[in-house]
């Protein structure tokens, strides 16, 4: 039986425009400036990696600012179109589905609860449940762990460079969510498969 196992922030839902835009923000409090480019680069990587990329001071006080602006751009996160459709024939197909975040516990259910994805994926794999983090293997090794999947028939769906390495570091295939990609440049062709629209999962899984 397959393995689906997926990331959230912009392969499920579209989360960019709320951390990006509130980390902006921060950094503005603080008067400290960063590109844009050097802003939606470290998107989907946890909160402290993102700040020692850009290399910003006091981490720990930004961090925490950074945190409490989320509130004031949750309303702009959406549920990608046909993701709650591809979700739904994927769970008709018996597939076992599980989710890698780097997400904790706490930020996954204040942004994403309201969706009601949660109820189709029986493992949850969080920000802190592993020594290490994406793009280590740690996080999909354990959600392979605990859904007992097949290495040659689990998948990794997902938007950035560092799912991708995370995927093949855990040694399984790498599904590019071409829905919320950006820039594909990045990937060099390394993508195991590219899915343009949740729908053509849907019928990748079929097969």
């Amino acid at each position: 039986m397959k393995s689906i196992i997926f990331d959230v922030d912009g392969t499920l839902l579209s989360t960019e425009s709320m951390y990006i835009t509130a980390l902006a923000e921060t950094l503005k409090d603080h008067k400290i400036t960063r590109s844009d480019a050097e802003l939606h680069h470290v998107f989907g990587l946890p909160g402290p990696e993102s700040l020692e990329y850009l290399k910003i001071p006091n981490p720990e006080l930004i961090q925490a600012d950074w945190i409490a602006r989320l509130d004031d751009f949750r309303d702009s996160i959406f549920l990608y179109p046909e993701v709650l459709n591809m979700l739904e024939q994927l769970k008709k197909g018996q597939y076992k589905m599980g989710i890698v975040t780097s997400n904790t516990p706490a930020e996954f259910a204040a942004h994403h609860d309201r969706f009601g994805i949660e109820q189709f994926f029986t493992d949850f794999v969080f920000a802190g449940m592993t020594k290490n983090m994406k793009p280590a293997s740690d996080p999909i090794l354990l959600a392979m762990n605990n859904l007992v999947s097949d290495p040659s028939q689990t998948i990794y769906i997902g938007d950035s460079i560092h799912d991708m390495q995370a995927a093949h570091n855990a040694g399984i295939a790498y599904g590019m969510a071409g829905w919320g990609v950006k820039d594909r440049t990045v990937f060099k062709d390394q993508a195991d498969y590219i899915f343009e629209t949740p729908n053509d999962l849907v019928e990748w899984a079929k097969q």
